[in-house]
């Protein structure tokens, strides 16, 4: 594992398997205090920042920094941040000391200072480690060392799925085959009773006698857990089983009939392949990895404070106040500021760095501060039809049952005769043509919009929001100029989809696609909890600010035709 790195000079690598130790402990933990923990963190921060830091070590203490509210500029963190920077050669990234888990951790240190900085570097450790996983798809140790069986290392392949997922937060693309393959490797090297060793076997052979621990048990159940947020990040985990994934379209950069990649997306990981796989196919591993790390939590390991930070992140990415009756945080939190040095320090088999580092990441809730938890709803298609029969239209020729799921049957026509449909149509047949119009200008003939400009204009004060939504798509590439004033209109629409898609569009037309210096999405910066009223002073509050900037804009590039307006008239008086 992490603390078993050739650096830390502490077991060899042929005699680190974790000893478990079957003793549960029956302490009543006392709900953390976040003065005292902030306390503790304060003076871990300090042992840290007094400590010599290089390579892994290093990049571990200064994650862990970082994460507390250490500022990023500080010398000792923008040291090993240059020594990172080091290994970056022409042929690649090229680790010091610990491979895999240096690739992993320093990753994890860039994306957390700076990834959209750092991208160049975080895609060449990300290239090091997709070349570097095993075609079984787990990590070990280079092929000159290392021990056992060379049938991967669930404590490497931890960190280096870590780092991938520092790398992806970052925009790194990586693909979904990589992630597919650890999964699966994971899936199997599972134990039957649910838990999971440090070196697994191989396939039939049989699984030692001491082969299963608190600590790989957190590692591995994680690790799944990690690729699970990364592949279906809105999937609910929970008992419910679920559909297999339709296709994805390719991530676009705007809007609602094409995916909008807001600032929020930019900490999202990135695929480039769609997956072949379910979230089910990996829920009933990681249930029965949790369940197992219930029936024996806390139990007694050499590797204490690596086992926490296992627990926070399997905790997070589950979204788990509690691990079966035990308040997870609150009893690692009393363990832990009881063993706390004088000094600020903690100590285990990794060491006083490592085990501080990562006690910190416990502390401060790390991994769930980077989750997104996703919202329970009931599955829509397109602009809203309810699956299992809810809100199904009078005119059942209008869609179709695919997968148990109801859909919109597909039309097929030239650009003008979809938009005629789409000006004529009701209920699910709407959303067939405004799917129809968007896929022929995306695969066909884009520039037959141009001559459609007086339907498109038309439809864009249709009474119905999915004729107006299509309609502002439409709208923005037709390359034509002098749409625009329709879609700075199309900001102040009573609905959120049509601002949203007319804000995308003027984006697209203008060719800016960062838009101006407010927020694509109206409703980027808006809590999930709002009320109405703070819903619609926001909303209104965004509608003024990017009218005024587009309609500045507009004014600067009209066409000349247009430059002798009443506006421009009155600001000359």
């Amino acid at each position: 594992m992490f603390c078993a790195m050739p650096s830390l000079r502490l077991l060899q690598v042929v005699t680190c398997g974790l000893v478990l130790i079957v003793s549960v402990t029956g302490r009543q933990a006392h709900a953390a205090d976040p003065a005292q923990i902030q306390k503790a963190v304060d003076r871990a921060k300090g042992y840290l920042l007094s400590q010599q830091k290089s390579n892994a070590q290093g990049s571990l203490a200064c994650y862990s920094l970082v994460k507390a509210g250490v500022d990023a500029n500080h010398p000792d963190i923008q040291k090993v941040i240059q020594e990172i920077k080091a290994k970056i050669r022409p042929s690649g990234y090229v680790p010091v000391t610990n491979y895999n888990y240096e690739a992993g951790v320093d990753a994890m240190l860039l994306e957390a200072v700076d990834g959209e900085t750092y991208r160049p570097e975080l895609e060449s450790i990300a290239q090091f480690l997709i070349a570097r996983q095993r075609p079984y798809g787990g990590w070990y140790y280079p092929q000159e060392g290392g021990g056992g069986t060379d049938y991967g290392d669930t404590s490497i392949s931890q960190y280096a799925i870590l780092g991938l997922w520092a790398a992806s937060r970052a925009g790194v693309e990586v693909p979904a085959e990589t992630w597919e393959k650890a999964a699966k490797w994971l899936t199997t090297t599972q134990r039957a009773n649910g838990g999971f060793g440090y070196h697994p076997t191989g396939p039939g052979a049989p699984f030692g006698a001491m082969d299963t621990s608190v600590t790989m048990t957190a590692a591995g159940t994680g690790s799944l857990l990690v690729i699970r947020y990364i592949l279906f990040q809105n999937v609910v985990f929970d008992d419910e089983e679920q559909p297999a994934p339709k296709a994805q379209a390719p991530t676009r950069r705007f809007g609602v009939l094409e995916r909008l990649v807001d600032d929020k997306e930019k900490s999202r990981p990135k695929v480039r392949t769609t997956t072949t796989m379910t979230a089910s196919s990996m829920d009933k591993s990681i249930k029965e990895g949790m369940k197992w790390s219930v029936d024996h939590f806390a139990e007694p390991t050499s590797y204490g404070n690596y086992y926490w930070y296992g627990i926070e992140r399997m905790a997070a990415l589950a979204q788990a106040d509690k691990l079966g009756t035990h308040d997870w945080y609150d009893e690692g939190a009393d363990e832990l500021l009881r063993k706390q040095t004088a000094e600020g320090s903690w100590s285990d088999n990794c060491g006083p760095i490592p085990a501080t580092a990562l006690t910190i990441l416990f502390l401060t809730k790390a991994t769930a501060k980077m989750v997104t938890k996703p919202k329970k709803k009931a599955p829509t298609i397109g602009g809203g039809l309810l699956v299992g029969g809810r809100g199904l239209p009078d005119n059942l020729d209008a869609v179709t049952v695919k997968a148990g799921e109801v859909a919109s049957r597909k039309l097929h026509g030239s650009i003008d005769e979809l938009l005629a449909e789409l000006e004529k149509s009701s209920g699910a047949r709407v959303e067939a043509a405004q799917a129809a119009v968007v896929e022929a200008v995306q695969l066909e003939h884009p520039e037959q919009l141009i001559g459609q400009l007086d339907v498109l204009k038309r439809l864009a004060t249709d009474k119905r929001v999915e004729v107006r939504r299509t309609a502002m798509w439409a709208l923005g590439r037709t390359g034509n100029m002098t749409v625009a004033p329709l879609l700075i209109r199309g900001l102040s629409d009573v609905d959120e989809s049509v601002m949203r898609e007319a804000s995308a569009a003027l984006c697209i037309l203008s060719r800016r696609p960062n838009g101006l210096s407010l927020p694509i999405d109206p409703t980027d910066g808006l809590a999930e909890d709002a009320t109405n009223e703070q819903r619609l002073a926001h909303l209104d509050q965004w509608q003024l600010g990017s009218t005024k900037l587009w309609t500045d804009w507009y004014r600067k590039i009209r066409p000349y035709d247009e430059r002798d307006d009443r506006t421009t008239l009155k600001r000359k008086q």
